[in-house]
């Protein structure tokens, strides 16, 4: 059965439609632990969820089995408070969720159906280029029931308001905060801000199973969306072995600090075909760019190389400026050699 799977290296991050991380030997200890005890499941839960406070030093959290069931549980706890029975039969006036028009993205999902799930308004503030403090704030009434913010790559970078400016517009009007960080990596730092709600993918830079976090500063808001996981959540629920797994993950999460990205630069030496460097995204995570010549054509460089024998995914979201990256964190020094010598040979044989 295994060898009727392709195989793929995986140089373009942790991506969903990749199957997000690998897992550790740590990691599938715990679920196998988990999944083969039997737990009284809320004294297991909340067991949990003690440990995972003192570990994110959050005093308010609760576990989901993925980041976007956060975001929509998240805004039917805004909406609904504790009237879970309510969601989409009774949608109080109060149901409009401001988003900047820039962060209203498509991840694999658009994040905007995650709202309409559960009776949600979207609001969009600003353009698609551009969102300041006063876009958001032209956009409040008294039918905004939270502001959400989204921090990825997908989002439009420039012109938008920071996360710390959308803060302190939420504080000042006293309205609920969701942040979605879906992939990010610096939990604890997270915790620190005064958002009500941060969403975390635990199988993303945590490198967990399939789940999500949300934790933050407002205790309602994550005690209602707890209630709520038992109504509109429950075909959402998470299974106890990924509950397990994703503790087990958190306690031996460190942030990969320790790529030399300088040995694989070495690997794809500049050349005549294409000039190499090392750059680094918003997060500091760095990539090795591939710049490539006028003669070579970059997106159908990353097409071919998905379709071989072994599939290969760069990130090749710059390709339309002949430029593909190289994420480092899900690869080996073997992987990095084999990406080499396919584009390689990719460009010899469309140079014939």
């Amino acid at each position: 059965m295994k060898k009727q799977f392709k195989k793929v290296i995986n140089a373009n991050g942790r991506m969903t439609i990749l199957g997000v991380s690998k897992i550790s030997d740590n990691v599938i200890e715990g679920m196998k632990f988990a999944g083969t005890n039997f737990f009284v499941m809320d004294d297991f839960k909340k067991q949990v969820n003690d440990e995972l406070k003192k570990i994110i030093k959050t005093e308010n959290l609760c576990i989901v089995n993925s980041a976007s069931a956060g975001i929509s549980l998240s805004v039917a706890s805004s909406i609904y408070k504790d009237r879970i029975y309510d969601v989409n039969k009774e949608i109080p006036e109060k149901n409009e969720i401001i988003i900047p028009k820039g962060h209203n993205i498509d991840f694999g999902a658009p994040i905007e159906n995650l709202i309409y799930l559960v009776g949600g308004k979207v609001i969009e503030a600003g353009y698609s280029n551009t969102c300041s403090k006063s876009d958001i704030e032209y956009r409040i009434s008294d039918k905004t029931a939270a502001l959400v913010y989204v921090v990825s790559h997908h989002c439009v970078q420039k012109n938008m308001l920071s996360l710390n400016e959308m803060i302190e517009i939420a504080k000042n009007n006293k309205i609920p905060l969701i942040v979605d960080c879906a992939a990010e990596e610096e939990i604890e730092y997270y915790a620190s801000l005064n958002i009500d709600a941060v969403i975390f993918s635990g199988s993303k830079a945590i490198q967990g199973p399939t789940s999500g976090l949300v934790f933050g500063k407002n205790k309602e808001l994550i005690d209602n969306l707890y209630k709520h996981t038992k109504v509109i959540g429950r075909p959402m629920k998470i299974g106890k072995e990924n509950i397990y797994g994703l503790l087990v993950a958190i306690r031996d999460y460190k942030q990969n600090k320790n790529l030399n990205e300088k040995e694989y630069l070495s690997v794809f030496e500049t050349n005549e075909w294409y000039e190499s460097k090392i750059v680094y995204d918003e997060r500091k995570i760095p990539r090795i760019r591939l710049i490539f010549n006028n003669k070579i054509n970059a997106k159908n460089i990353s097409n071919l190389l998905k379709a071989g024998e072994i599939s290969v995914y760069l990130r090749d979201y710059l390709a339309n400026q002949n430029i593909l990256d190289i994420d480092l964190r899900n690869m080996n020094e073997e992987d990095s050699k084999y990406i080499k010598n396919q584009i390689e040979e990719i460009i010899k044989g469309e140079m014939k």
